[in-house]
């Protein structure tokens, strides 16, 4: 099982090896959120994150192992640089793993046990107050199907978006870095998110382009629905920044949570490349429309599958 403080002893190891590390901010209870960058800083830039819910900690581990691929492999062409963030729900995995005993507060212990329904959190995914953080983020906020409006181990909207510390920390974070992609790892399910309300049929028709390479990389099935789930990082992303950014669901569904860490190297082989190469792609994306302005071909946006395609 990968904690906290063995996240903190892999930025450590970086840090020596003279990598940039930092950290998006506290958590709620005071806990640093650590990064890692890797790449060019004077180029474009992705965004990584893992465990924004607390029981897919495996995530966490999964992006420290693509941050230290590409460190040993430094041949390898980056056209910018990745941040990395493995770790964005701090206070909840560290609730899902050791429950309520590292906590010194007495009541928050007891309003926990109570939300939670006892004192077995090995399945919770929200932050330490009870707020789902992927249903926090300000975009159609309240409107997911499975949302909910008091405080429990998943889909508690929260009092408003953006309310919780983690999610402004990651929000300022990515507005500082001005991403030109962003990847949020959850679990479980081996498919890719990518859809959110896009109007424009180029912005959708690139969006599904990319999306479409993830799932080449990964062998995951693309998903094309919009309304199940609102107010997620990638929603936000998509929303405010208008800029790519997906969802990605690693493991199969045939496991049950907490995912089992016997299953992380089919994890790991599936993902590991996919950070690079969404950079990349984008990268030449980016340059390609500079070059030719920003009209693309008029007969592309007639080959965007309908969502009937993706189910």
């Amino acid at each position: 099982m990968f904690k906290y403080f063995d996240l903190l002893k892999e930025i450590d190891e970086f840090e020596r090896r003279g990598v940039e590390v930092g950290s998006i901010g506290n958590s709620t209870l005071g806990f640093d959120t650590p990064y890692i960058f890797i790449g060019d800083k004077t180029k474009n830039c992705i965004v990584v994150t893992g465990a924004i819910h607390a029981r897919e900690h495996i995530t966490a581990l999964l992006v420290v192992n693509q941050a230290k691929h590409l460190l040993k492999n430094l041949d390898l062409t980056l056209l910018g640089g990745i941040y990395f963030i493995p770790m964005v729900n701090v206070d909840g995995v560290r609730l899902c793993q050791e429950g309520v005993g590292f906590l010194t507060d007495k009541q928050l212990k007891k309003n926990l046990i109570k939300i939670n329904g006892g004192t077995d959190f090995s399945l919770w995914k929200a932050n330490i107050a009870g707020v789902d953080l992927n249903v926090n983020f300000d975009a159609r906020w309240g409107q997911g199907k499975s949302n909910v409006f008091y405080k429990a181990p998943s889909n508690y909207v929260g009092k408003k978006p953006n309310s919780e510390v983690e999610t402004k920390n990651l929000v300022r974070f990515t507005r500082t870095v001005n991403p030109l992609s962003t990847v949020s790892y959850h679990c479980k399910g081996e498919v890719i998110f990518w859809r959110f309300f896009q109007k424009d049929k180029r912005t959708l028709w690139q969006h599904y382009c990319l999306a479409k390479s993830l799932s080449q990389a990964t062998g995951y099935r693309l998903i094309a629905t919009e309304a199940g789930s609102c107010g997620g990082y990638k929603d936000w992303c998509i929303d405010r920044l208008g800029i790519p950014a997906f969802t990605v669901e690693v493991g199969n569904d045939k496991f049950s949570h907490p995912y089992p860490y016997d299953q992380f190297e089919d994890i790991y082989d599936k993902n590991i490349d996919v950070p690079r190469r969404l950079l990349n792609t984008v990268c030449r994306e980016k340059e390609r429309a500079s070059q030719n302005g920003s009209k693309d071909k008029d007969d592309e946006t007639g080959l965007i599958p309908s969502e009937k395609s993706f189910r």
